[in-house]
């Protein structure tokens, strides 16, 4: 889930031949139009983004559990699950259901899904390298094993987290057809006649589902905008019913939306800057740390917020927000902004005439806007920015394993710390993928990974101010998930499930 965002491409035209060509679509039936700023890399759940990301999986895969707001879970493929004590297992028994496909799901196919994607090593399995077994002990039932306490278990196994996207046996025995079709277990399917990749992807009704009365919509459509101005025409002319976007297209369009356009954000994920090259490899100043904290108060992040994001970004220094375990308002004064004690730290780390790196990012009008920002702050304190625009997140994934990027401007969403510190602090998480690893964090995760939630708290505020103390990242703030929303349709909140599913977009009544 992450907010990635597509650059401006001067594709109105495109945009508007697309949208021209949901009409008739619309006539034929209750279609849910959905407008989407990222397109696909992979419709393989075992390669493809999550979360905002990972929208064209939705309609089309049924997870073991869903999120809800509130953070509690409601059943979806398992109808039940009991936690043992020490929250190294889980039991999840199966409802009775089949695969868009006409294939049983079974606990059998739930472990085939679950060990494919494991076996795919994307970027996600850091989620999953405690497990130890899985075992089908019988047709309705699986058993999770860890090696270690996880809290929060149960959570791993969401919609959010592709694992949970479970896929038909029979098409993971041909996983060619994983990259462009869908064979899911969820509410809808991939109609492939009907779908123009990398713009516009049409499902239909999956007559094998198991709840025919969540199968609100006879159709979905989900259309790429990569220029999001597009995708604002597109909402005005009503062509697109819900637009996914993000905080900087949301302050630039809030005061001129007609009437029957709303939006709908909340505070739901970090954006800044993942400093990769924490032990110096690539560029050697950076593994200082006053460099870092040097960078870091260079960031006049109430100004960036004001002059881009307006209400719709909190600044803050952490990776937790506030409302989220870990968030503790005291770091908020450990990187306060000032040139003149940025400069001093330089000095004193050997650099009284500046530093530069290399700050790279996925192509998106959200980042691109940032990034000229961030480069203009910190030329003020005498560190010089080149910056590298990645095509894509193929791009940036090889750039990782080539070890070529040093610093890297990016975005993802808050959660359970005990879930959230895979991709981030972890040696081998897909946002640290050169292994940095800091004794006392991981020490401190330890004791927090072994503490019932309720009782952990106070434990993960120390992480969080290690990782603010060691300055692994310079965040700009707590950035808002956007979504303009069509006086048509009924959206819940966001909260703790950080997106909106598909499945629970409604009509307005």
């Amino acid at each position: 889930m992450k907010l990635q965002r597509r650059f401006l491409l001067g594709i109105a035209a495109l945009a508007a031949s697309l949208s021209f060509g949901l009409a008739p679509a619309m006539a034929q039936g209750k279609v849910l139009t959905i407008g989407t700023p990222i397109a696909p890399f992979t419709l393989d759940p075992s390669l493809s983004g999550n979360g905002r990301a990972g929208t064209a999986l939705m309609p089309a895969y049924e997870p073991l559990v869903r999120e809800r707001a509130d953070g509690s879970y409601e059943p979806a493929l398992a109808a039940s699950w009991k936690v043992a004590p020490d929250f190294k297992e889980v039991t999840f028994t199966l409802r009775d259901a089949k695969f868009s496909d006409g294939e049983p799901v079974t606990a059998a196919a739930v472990k085939k899904s679950f060990e494919y994607w494991r076996s795919k090593k994307g970027p996600f399995t850091v989620n999953f390298l405690s497990v130890t077994a899985v075992d089908a002990t019988d047709v309705h039932h699986l058993t999770v094993k860890l090696n270690e306490a996880q809290p929060s278990i149960v959570g791993l196994f969401n919609g959010y987290w592709n694992a949970a996207a479970i896929i038909s046996p029979k098409a993971i025995d041909t996983p060619s057809v994983l990259g462009t079709q869908t064979f899911g277990a969820g509410p809808y399917k991939l109609d492939p006649a009907a779908t123009i990749s990398r713009k516009s992807y049409t499902y239909v009704k999956n007559e094998h589902y198991y709840d025919k009365k969540r199968q609100i919509w006879d159709k979905i459509v989900i259309t790429v905008f990569e220029d999001q101005n597009s995708g604002i025409q597109s909402m005005k002319s009503g062509q697109t019913q819900v637009l996914i976007s993000d905080p900087i297209t949301a302050q630039a369009n809030a005061a001129s939306l007609p009437k029957d356009i709303r939006l709908v954000s909340e505070p739901v994920g970090w954006i800044g800057m993942i400093f990769l090259d924490r032990d110096g490899k690539v560029n050697p100043v950076l593994k200082d740390v006053r460099v870092r904290r040097a960078i870091n108060m260079a960031l006049n992040r109430p100004l960036i917020g004001r002059a881009l994001f307006g209400n719709y970004i909190e600044p803050s220094v952490q990776m937790q927000g506030k409302g989220f375990m870990g968030y503790d308002a005291a770091n908020e004064d450990k990187l306060p902004y000032s040139l003149d004690k940025a400069k001093a730290l330089l000095a004193e780390a050997g650099y009284p005439n500046g530093i530069s790196f290399t700050l790279s990012y996925v192509n998106s009008s959200l980042n691109a806007t940032l990034n000229q920002a961030i480069v203009a702050q910190l030329k003020r304190a005498g560190i010089t920015v080149k910056t590298l625009e990645y095509q894509g997140f193929g791009p940036m994934i090889g750039a990782f394993a080539k070890k070529e990027a040093d610093v890297l401007l990016f975005s993802s969403n808050f959660g359970p710390p005990n879930v959230a510190r895979f991709q981030t602090l972890m040696p081998k998480g897909s946002l640290n993928p050169y292994g940095s690893e800091d004794p006392e964090m991981l020490k401190l995760i330890a004791e927090a990974t072994k503490l019932p939630v309720a009782k952990s708290e106070a434990t993960w505020k120390k992480v969080y101010a290690r990782v603010v103390d060691q300055a692994w990242f310079a965040p700009i703030g707590a950035a808002h998930g956007v979504y303009f929303v069509s006086d048509k349709i009924k959206m819940p909140k966001m909260g703790a499930s950080l997106v909106v599913d598909i499945i629970n977009m409604e009509p307005a009544k």
